[in-house]
């Protein structure tokens, strides 16, 4: 009977000698066999520190399992979980992309964990010194109380597995929520609170819409220091991998999307202040510049949100930015006329050549300028015809802007008839010229500091076919187009009264016919009267009564 019995306890040893090996199992061949020894010997059901410990390089004991124990609570605490197919299982694996020099290591997380990485030493692979070395400092500053605080004060009934969680992890979890959900509240009016303080202080700008932005801002701020708070205390429930992987997750892209909305809203209050400066000013291309500025900042937080998501995904930075760099020239190639009138765009608000309103002449289009958009400018003829011109034109081409004139030029020919008499001729330019003086719009020796130039031109300088000529040239102070219309109006007015008080009349293309047989017929010429006192007292009327004219102008 007792020799019966030891051949079954014999029988029972070696059947269970090599499950136990199996539970035991060291293999630091490659990293995934390293990555497998470290993190299966410490699984619940599979519970062997020691042979976890094997994996850190140059220790034992129990300072190889503490580092061991630690190290997977980093992984757990920050939701890491690791894929077994994507980790490389070659012996003399190199790395290249995530060392300045390629060589025998390998990063199970290189974006959330580039600390933790595995090396070869002689024939196996380990954790690498450089990570033994900082396990301590990384696993105090997820659990900074301890990973096992909270659970080493759970009572025996409230470990319990309901719904693949224990009963303390349920109630730790809810907890969490409504701490969060209070604090997310609290937040949002301190926040607020602390903001329209801000606004209150060091901005003077009275806009009733920047209180329902902040107000908006303060949301997802408040959001995102409500995540960090739940981030900080789900590690201290020791979830598991599967279920830490799947929170953390789903807090990261709930991070993400907070931020994208904190940015979004920063904008706002950007363009909002901004509109309200621009509001202040005369120019039209300011104005115009708001929402293109608005959609341009916005496009921009969220493609660094797309790209954010991506890293959290697990996408390599290099790659994507690679693939946005192939993808952008790609994209330039096919559509080279957009990107051009794009940066037409730009150098339009850059250089302003023109804003909204001004009269310009480009290539032979000649009307005011109405709106700026990203693609192309719209000016509306005389006719009220509407052109859509390319901004990549508008950046090239040489813009005629006459809404930028300081004066508007006006010149012409005052013909009058070849048997005016000299004297007359003096004093009519003279009275030109003082109509000049007195007008209202008119540039003149009163409002011009001459620069080698005289401010208006009005002399006798040519014989014309049928018209002695005198040359009219006048400059207008103004800049809008029915003004300067109605300023030549009075101007021409003016002259063409003081003509016929004087009896200079204008020529017109005519032929003089002499009739050498009727001697006692008369020539139809004007008679005109030179007398200096009648001049004189002729102009001073004429004057006078421009000056009257021109005080109701």
């Amino acid at each position: 009977m007792g020799k019966q019995n030891f051949i079954k306890h014999v029988l029972i040893l070696f059947v269970l000698l090599p499950l136990v090996s199996l539970g035991q199992m060291v293999d630091l061949s490659t990293p995934r066999s390293t990555l497998f020894t470290h993190l299966h010997n410490l699984e619940p059901n599979n519970y062997y520190p020691e042979a976890a410990a094997k994996t850190i390089y140059g220790l034992s004991g129990e300072e190889a399992q503490k580092k061991a124990i630690r190290l997977k609570y980093i992984y757990q605490g920050k939701g890491l979980l690791i894929d077994f197919n994507e980790v490389p299982n070659n012996p003399d694996y190199i790395d290249s992309l995530n060392f300045p020099i390629p060589k025998q290591a390998y990063k199970p997380f290189p974006y959330r964990l580039p600390e933790v990485y595995l090396e070869k030493y002689q024939n196996n692979w380990y954790y690498s010194k450089n990570t033994i070395a900082k396990i301590d400092f990384l696993y105090e500053q997820i659990y900074p109380l301890g990973a096992e605080i909270i659970y080493q004060y759970v009572p025996p009934y409230l470990k319990d597995q309901v719904l693949g969680l224990a009963l303390w992890q349920w109630i730790g979890l809810f907890s969490a929520l409504l701490l969060v959900y209070f604090l997310h509240i609290i937040f949002k009016k301190i926040l607020y609170w602390f903001f329209h303080f801000i606004k209150q202080r060091l901005s003077k700008l009275p806009i009733d819409s920047l209180d329902n932005v902040l107000h908006q801002f303060s949301h997802p701020l408040s959001y995102i220091f409500s995540i960090y708070i739940f981030k900080s205390v789900i590690p201290y429930l020791l979830l598991g991998p599967k279920i830490s992987s799947w929170l953390m997750s789903l807090l990261i892209f709930a991070e993400i999307i907070f931020w994208i909305f904190v940015f979004l809203k920063l904008v706002d209050i950007f363009i909002t202040i901004y509109q309200h400066k621009v509001s202040q000013t005369d120019s039209l291309l300011d104005d115009q510049l708001v929402p293109i500025l608005k959609n341009s900042l916005k496009a921009i937080v969220i493609l660094f949100g797309a790209f954010k998501f991506l890293i959290a995904l697990g996408a390599d930075p290099k790659a994507i930015i690679a693939g946005a760099s192939i993808g952008g020239l790609a994209v330039g190639l096919a559509a080279q006329d957009t990107v051009k009138n794009l940066i037409g765009t730009l150098m339009i608000f850059v250089d302003k050549p023109f804003k909204i309103g001004d009269w310009i002449n480009v290539d032979g289009i000649e009307g005011s300028v109405e709106e700026v958009g990203f693609r192309s400018t719209i000016i509306r003829a005389a006719d009220t015809t509407i052109f859509k011109v390319p901004n990549s034109k508008l950046a090239e081409a040489a813009v005629n802007n006459m809404g930028k004139r300081v004066y508007r030029r006006f010149k012409t020919t005052l013909g009058i008839r070849y048997d005016t008499p000299p004297e007359l001729i003096e004093e009519f330019v003279e009275g030109v010229k003082k109509i000049i003086e007195l007008h209202p719009t008119t540039r003149n020796y009163s409002n011009y500091t001459p620069n080698n130039s005289a401010p208006y031109n009005v002399d006798f300088v040519d014989y014309g076919d049928s018209s002695l000529n005198i040359l009219l040239n006048v400059y207008f102070n103004t800049k809008d187009y029915a003004e300067e219309m109605h300023g030549r109006h009075i101007l021409l007015l003016g002259i063409l009264e003081l003509a016929n008080s004087l009896g200079v009349e204008f020529a017109f293309p005519s032929q003089t016919l002499f009739m050498e047989l009727f001697p006692e017929k008369q020539p139809a010429y004007p008679k005109y009267n030179t007398d200096p006192d009648f001049v004189k007292k002729t102009m001073s009327e004429v004057i006078e009564e421009f000056k009257n004219k021109i005080a109701k102008y």
